[in-house]
């Protein structure tokens, strides 16, 4: 067992690992691989996405390889999914690299830099670009943990939700929220106090006050419950962030995959990135916000915008140097490299996806074409 630096693997995980499974191209009738899932089952990625993709899968490899999904975090939570699909105790996951950012350095510089100007279908492609076609380092930090990090997207932009009604930046001073990574320095520049915790972890503090605020998406308020306790949502969007990497695969398996199984994969990467892009955070995004104000009595409370644009201003000021400065402690040779794709790529993603609306098929062919076309399945 490949043991990572501070990760420790659930007992059910390991007792799923006793279990066989069969791998592709063998003689066995068919390959049932385990994907372990640590958001709810009621998320769009767990409820629509991933049973849509896996039922491609089987399909158009004739049923040569079938995917489960194990949703909740029966088998992992969002730490020990890296470890648990290194050692494949699960043969993939989804993967939040600032949960374990010595791992992937390289990722971790491109996940830490907030994007607030553009959308998920805007910028979730441009963080997927930079990571798979101009990052190596990130590939080559993800082969030495036995893993191919495959589909990726940002979240929506984020928004405060909290426990009581704020209208400006002085009301943060001394206020708990949630942050790990930049928004860590964002909420310290407004006199606030970061919390780092885990989505799973933040519905906890929120609930018994060890959180002030929640920086989260407006489905989040739903699919982990934040609206339950963080009902007053600040009218101004704080970032985005990205990608989310939605299909760590475990490299054993990737390589005993044919080519033709291995670009199958591929393919459905750029469906599952296109179909979290539009489905997830943009259409689900948006029908969430106005599901919990209706059921749960949650409220969008209007600020003084010029406080939190004087925020953001200040903020990125410092974010560009302040990644370099940790990327390069962390050993990556040249961050000031992934940050400039990143911005390249987000100026080509918004002409892209100009005309693509709330299409995830059309997203799905452009994401297909603009990168993992582009992909060496030999090399990856």
């Amino acid at each position: 067992m490949r043991r990572l630096r501070n990760v420790a693997v659930p007992a059910a995980a390991l007792a799923l690992a006793a279990l066989p499974v069969a791998t592709a191209g063998t003689a066995e009738a068919a390959t049932e691989l385990v994907y372990g899932s640590w958001p709810p089952a009621v998320t769009y990625q767990n409820r629509v996405v991933m049973p849509r993709i896996f039922k491609e899968i089987e399909a158009e490899s004739k049923g040569e390889i079938k995917w489960r999904l194990v949703p909740g975090g029966q088998l992992a939570g969002p730490k020990e999914t890296f470890q648990a699909v290194s050692d494949g105790v699960m043969q993939a996951g989804l993967g939040i690299i600032i949960y374990a950012p010595n791992l992937a350095p390289s990722l971790n510089a491109i996940y830490s830099y907030l994007v607030f100007e553009a959308d998920a279908i805007q910028a979730g492609p441009a963080a997927l670009e930079t990571m798979t076609l101009d990052c190596p380092s990130c590939i080559a930090e993800f082969k030495k943990v036995n893993i191919v990090p495959l589909a990726g997207w940002t979240t929506a932009q984020y928004y405060l939700a909290c426990r009581e009604r704020y209208t400006k930046v002085e009301d943060l001073k001394g206020k708990r929220i949630r942050g790990m990574g930049g928004p860590a320095q964002l909420w310290e520049l407004a006199g606030a106090v970061p919390v780092s915790s885990t989505l799973p972890e933040s519905l906890t503090l929120l609930q018994r006050g060890g959180l002030d605020c929640m920086h989260t998406t407006y489905t989040w308020l739903q699919t982990f419950g934040y609206g339950d306790f963080g009902k007053n949502v600040l009218d101004f969007p704080l970032s985005l962030s990205g990608p989310a990497v939605g299909m760590l695969l475990n490299r054993d398996v990737w390589k005993k995959f044919t080519p033709a199984q291995k670009t199958l994969h591929l393919k459905k990467a750029a469906l599952f990135s296109a179909a979290e892009a539009v489905g997830e955070f943009t259409v689900d995004n948006q029908a969430n916000l106005e599901k919990v104000k209706k059921e749960k009595g949650v409220k969008v409370i209007p600020v003084q915008p010029q406080g939190f644009k004087d925020l953001v201003a200040k903020f990125e000021k410092v974010q560009r140097a302040s990644i370099i400065a940790a990327a390069k402690k962390f050993g990556v040779a040249e961050p000031e490299k992934l940050l400039d794709a990143y911005n390249k790529n987000l100026q080509k993603w918004r002409r892209l996806t100009a005309g693509v609306g709330r299409d995830t098929e059309k997203l799905a062919d452009l994401i297909w074409k603009e990168i993992y076309s582009k992909v060496d399945i030999n090399k990856l």
